[in-house]
């Protein structure tokens, strides 16, 4: 299957709670992404589902790429990614831009917020080019020191702000 097809043999979709597992086993193999416990999951894809999304291959409907995601209580019209996988023989092919540009059809979505350590190039790339793609701004600032985490085991986290999101 050549790449420019590859998306259409995809399923995007919001999960469900039978889904929380798939969710895990999605970052588990990503190798790439922090492995929260099952439930977390769980209560994401359950709670949360109208801003996650699960993409399947539609034949097999074996999962290839997810978004976890969240609302942001202060400001209802941030969507904040939490974690964002595509499985690594699907990358390249716009995927996770999709998803991205699936879970903001939502009207009243107007700015992205993500957090991303500095040697994570592949994710600062997506949400760069996504930014760009929606010609709208992308702010980074300081958001988390190692300091603040447990026994400082993990990289800085900068915060990107993406929008005001334009609508047309």
């Amino acid at each position: 299957m050549s790449k420019p097809n590859l998306i259409d043999a995809l399923r995007f979709r919001a999960p469900s709670k039978a889904d929380g597992a798939k969710l895990w086993e999605l970052v588990r193999d990503s190798g790439k992404l922090d492995l929260n416990s099952p439930y977390f999951y769980l209560a994401m894809s359950h709670w949360f589902s109208q801003s996650c999304l699960l993409v399947e291959d539609i034949e097999t409907n074996r999962p290839v790429g997810m978004i976890i995601g969240f609302r942001k209580p202060s400001s209802t019209s941030t969507l904040f990614i939490w974690q964002i996988s595509v499985q690594k023989q699907y990358r390249g092919s716009g995927i996770a831009m999709k998803m991205l540009n699936q879970l903001v059809e939502q009207p009243d979505i107007q700015y992205v917020e993500a957090t991303i350590s500095p040697s994570n190039y592949s994710s600062r790339r997506l949400f760069e080019k996504w930014a760009a793609s929606k010609h709208v701004d992308i702010v980074q600032s300081a958001c988390f020191a190692e300091a603040d985490f447990p026994d400082q085991r993990h990289e800085q986290e900068d915060l990107c702000i993406i929008g005001p999101l334009k609508r047309e």
